[in-house]
């Protein structure tokens, strides 16, 4: 198994989970074939509905199919989805607990050559705040494969933010254990523990190598789920390193960081936690390697900003 285009591998995994359940049903508000649901919509066009670019009215027909006992599953941008569709996946999803698949496509600064209107470093912010929502942020094609499987065959509304571009695997597949609520540590550490998810995952096993060099033994942990934290691995890595560090490719503000920043909060005693993302929101233009290398979100980067802050100097 190699690594591929994320939405391919969602693509794929759709149409064979659509042979085996007939319950499913792809919404596409003008975005089938770029959001990975062309061959769904090809092999089922009873179960597949086109609203065109008008994502508020298609999370109202989610929530219309799911009460009729079907599990639809909807792709959109992501700050289509889940900034101009708030309000309805939180009062039609959310509160009502409907089973609808929530996909953001190219979530974080994916789609950074179009500009701030398609980034997306907010998503996870919003989706945190809707209630009985699960939250699923993989960063490879097979993750995204392990995503949508969770995700249909979980009872609740689920977010998945798919990303977009390559990004190889971040361990032997047949080593995975991709379960809801679960962290995966890739790699063990006792001086750091660099806490991550998605497309950052890669990013922070880089660093992780760097690291290495200067001496500092860094643990390497996936959270694939955001929501539920995996709050007893949190917990056991507060116990066993000197300090604490997320990386997300998503605003500092009420994203992952700040998920773990409200579970460690109460510890009596727990190590220093730094966040790390993008400050001020998605400003930046341009082809996605330059752009995360301008938030500091490179391998190097984050090596460079953990060594100053284990030694005690400033980011």
């Amino acid at each position: 198994m190699t690594a591929r285009d994320p939405r391919k591998a969602f693509e794929e995994t759709l149409l064979q989970m659509g042979k085996e359940n007939d319950k499913i049903v792809a919404v596409s508000c003008d975005s089938a074939s770029g959001g990975g649901m062309g061959s769904f919509f090809k092999a089922f066009p009873l179960r597949s509905v086109e609203t065109g670019i008008s994502e508020q009215n298609a999370v109202g027909i989610c929530a219309g199919l799911s009460k009729q006992g079907f599990i639809p599953v909807i792709v959109v941008i992501t700050p289509f989805l889940t900034m101009r569709a708030y309000e309805q996946i939180r009062d039609d999803i959310g509160y009502m607990n409907m089973n609808v698949k929530l996909v953001g496509s190219g979530g974080g600064l994916a789609y950074s050559t179009l500009g701030s209107t398609h980034e997306a470093l907010e998503d996870i912010a919003l989706m945190r705040t809707i209630p009985n929502m699960t939250i699923l942020s993989p960063g490879d094609s097979y993750e995204v494969e392990q995503a949508l499987k969770l995700a249909v065959n979980h009872i609740g509304p689920v977010y998945i933010r798919m990303p977009r571009q390559i990004r190889p695997f971040p361990a032997d597949p047949e080593k995975r254990r991709i379960a809801i609520g679960r962290a995966e540590a890739l790699k063990d550490g006792g001086d750091v523990a660099i806490l991550t998810y998605g497309t950052m995952v890669e990013e922070a096993q880089k660093a992780a190598a760097e690291l290495q060099k200067d001496g500092i033994n860094a643990a390497v942990i996936d959270f694939i789920t955001i929501k539920p934290l995996d709050e007893s691995t949190l917990k056991e890595y507060a116990g066993k390193v000197k300090m604490l560090v997320t990386v997300e490719e998503h605003s500092v503000v009420n994203g992952f960081g700040s998920a773990v920043a409200q579970y460690i909060a109460p510890f009596i005693k727990a190590p220093p936690l730094y966040i790390m993302g993008v400050q001020e929101g998605a400003k930046t233009t341009g082809p996605y390697s330059e752009v995360l290398q301008s938030y500091g979100l490179t391998g190097k980067q984050i090596a460079l900003n953990i060594r100053d802050l284990f030694q005690g100097g400033k980011p």
